[in-house]
C-alpha cells in the first residue's frame, strides 16, 4: 500500500476545510482574524500547561539526617570489644622460643641442603645468563 495517497487525501481535506472557513470570513479581515485566533489558541494552550504544572502534586522532599535515621551503634564498631572469643591478638610474652616456632618453621637446610642449594644456584645462573 502506498502511503503517499492517504497523506494526499488528508492534505486535500484540510485545505478544502481551510478554504471553506476563509470563504466564510470577509476577504480583507481574514489575515487579522486568523492571527488573532491563532494567538488566542496559543495563549489557551500556554495557560493550560501552566495550570497543569502549577497544580501537579510535588513529592515530599523533607530530608532526614543520617544521625537521626540510623543509630550510631549500627554505623560504627565499638571502640574496644569487651572480649574476643577464640582469638589471641598477641602472645602474652613477646619472646618466642624454639618450641613456639617449631610448628610454623621448617629449616630447608636440615634434610637435603645440597639439593636446595643446587635448585637456587641453577635459578640464579639462569637469571644472570638471561641478562644482557
Amino acid at each position: 500500500m502506498n502511503i503517499i495517497e492517504p497523506v494526499r487525501r488528508i492534505k486535500e481535506k484540510i485545505l478544502s476545510l481551510a478554504d471553506r472557513i476563509l470563504d466564510w470570513i470577509p476577504a480583507g479581515k481574514s489575515r487579522v482574524l486568523i492571527l488573532v485566533l491563532g494567538g488566542l489558541v496559543l495563549l489557551a494552550i500556554c495557560l493550560t500547561l501552566i495550570s497543569i504544572i502549577v497544580h501537579v502534586k510535588k513529592p515530599d522532599t523533607t530530608t532526614v539526617s543520617a544521625s537521626a535515621g540510623i543509630p550510631v551503634d549500627e554505623l560504627f564498631y565499638p571502640d574496644e570489644p569487651d572480649f574476643l572469643p577464640d582469638l589471641l591478638v598477641d602472645k602474652p610474652n613477646n619472646n618466642w622460643t624454639a618450641d613456639d616456632i617449631r610448628p610454623y618453621w621448617q629449616d630447608p637446610g636440615l634434610n637435603n641442603e645440597t639439593q636446595w642449594r643446587e635448585i637456587a644456584g641453577n635459578a640464579i645462573d639462569k637469571l644472570m645468563e638471561g641478562v644482557k
